[in-house]
């Protein structure tokens, strides 16, 4: 390496006086041959000192094995050192004397033709940017320590599908070295079950739309865990997905009690279903003649009790379509030709778990009557069945209807009934609810009123 003495000229010096970082010009035997005003007057009236080749002195001790390795590798292969230290304003360094930051810089200078003429050694000051850096990582510490801390596996995915980052939980739940630096495939690291939903969610999460999908993991020797995967899309300034967060949370006990809760309430189906089967061959025993019409019609309305139980159960008490009770319910007396019985009414509407029963028993008695005295009494009559919401927000009502048209002629019967009060006055213990039973030349008109927060789910 071709090397001649320093060169520095008085126009130099004045623009270099100019300049806001401190700048040395050295020679390239490491001697200083010029400190520029910034340098010089850095350290309030220790310049003969600073400004100096002792400069290192003045940077605390935990940094300067960095400077010297820096100048070190600088003469050794004439290229660019760049690293960081901190000054203090004096060169007797107390314990609590932190410094300040600068960028340290011993960059070449060579002529035209490669050789080198002397160093500039610079120190930019970078404090509060570090300062700010620091603060950063200190708080981007704290919310991974606060992450950390949850049992959830939570994730950041990139839009392509690979990983950006994870907690601990996920790193253990997934067997990821959390010094890996992701990168890797998030799904493969799934069970193969996962796969499908999995892509399905991501692409809807893409998209700008939360989803979510459910997944089951089985590691030989313990117990199968089941998880809750909700995807979440993070945008950037421009409104487009940048990033996906995914929760995933263990509802391993969740499912385990809700399989435990599912069987009690099928043993408490049974249970009941053989009550009531208890309570039938009791009746049949215990009247005279088993064959009179009371025994009938009572053993009708303990099945129909049973019919709303089996809706119940099936839908784990959150209650049932009102579609499923009128079908339960008419189809027990027998199939009937369509064209009589027409059912017209939104399939998705669902009754709350304790307007079933009072509806569902409604109806019974009213299939019933129609059966025995109505309009399915004759080969002629008919009967509509139909069901809406009417009107928006808390105002909203649900309306059941049925209308008999075709029967033999009825008039009001001289006396009311049990079969009336379950028809008319049980369903108005729905609270607000409004019932309207009227017995017309052309048939029986039944009409059920309540407000939709009393009576859907």
């Amino acid at each position: 390496m071709n090397i001649i003495a320093a060169v520095t000229t008085p126009s130099m010096h004045a623009t270099l006086d100019l300049l806001p970082d401190l700048i040395c010009v050295v020679s390239p035997e490491r001697r200083g041959d010029y400190f520029n005003k910034a340098w010089r007057t850095h350290a309030n009236g220790s310049s003969d000192d600073f400004a100096s080749d002792s400069w290192v002195n003045w940077i605390i001790p935990e940094d300067q094995e960095k400077i010297e390795q820096a100048l070190r590798l600088s003469l050794e292969t004439g290229e660019q050192q760049v690293t960081e230290c901190r000054l203090t304003g004096c060169v007797f360094h107390s314990p609590d004397c932190r410094g300040r930051w600068f960028l340290f810089r011993a960059v070449p200078h060579r002529d035209g033709n490669g050789t080198l003429q002397f160093w500039f050694h610079i120190l930019t000051d970078v404090h509060e940017q570090k300062t700010r850096e620091q603060e950063t990582r200190h708080t981007a510490h704290l919310r991974m320590a606060m992450l950390n801390v949850s049992s959830d596996c939570i994730k950041v995915i990139n839009t392509d599908g690979t990983l950006a980052h994870m907690n601990e939980a996920g790193c253990t739940a997934l067997s990821v070295n959390p010094n890996s630096g992701f990168g890797m495939k998030w799904l493969p690291l799934l069970p193969e079950a996962a796969w499908e939903p999995g892509e399905k969610a991501l692409n809807e999460v893409r998209n700008g739309v939360e989803a979510r999908f459910g997944g089951l993991s089985k590691i030989p020797g313990q117990p199968p865990r089941y998880w809750d995967n909700i995807l979440t899309p993070l945008f950037n300034i421009s409104g487009s997905v940048e990033a996906i967060l995914c929760v995933s949370r263990d509802v391993s006990t969740v499912k385990e009690n809700e399989e435990r809760i599912g069987l009690l309430l099928r043993e408490v189906t049974h249970r009941s279903r053989n009550m009531l089967t208890v309570v039938r061959a009791m009746l049949r025993r215990t009247v005279p003649d088993p064959r009179e019409p009371f025994v009938t019609a009572l053993d009708q309305r303990i099945n129909a009790i049973a019919r709303g139980l089996d809706l119940l159960v099936r839908e784990q008490w959150t209650g049932a379509r009102i579609e499923d009770i009128v079908t339960a319910h008419t189809a027990a007396h027998g199939a009937i030709c369509p064209t009589r019985l027409r059912i017209d009414g939104d399939s998705h509407i669902r009754l709350r778990t304790e307007a079933v029963e009072k509806i569902g028993l409604a109806i019974h008695e009213l299939m019933t009557n129609a059966v025995l005295h109505g309009a399915f009494s004759n080969d002629t009559g008919t009967v509509m069945i139909n069901w809406r919401i009417e009107g928006e927000g808390d105002d909203a009502l649900f309306r059941l209807r049925w209308k008999e048209r075709g029967g033999p002629p009825l008039t009001e019967p001289p006396s009311k009934g049990f079969g009336t009060a379950v028809i008319e006055r049980n369903p108005r213990g729905i609270e607000d609810a409004h019932v309207i039973y009227l017995h017309e030349t052309e048939g029986v008109s039944w009409e059920f009123t309540a407000p939709v927060r009393r009576v859907l789910t």
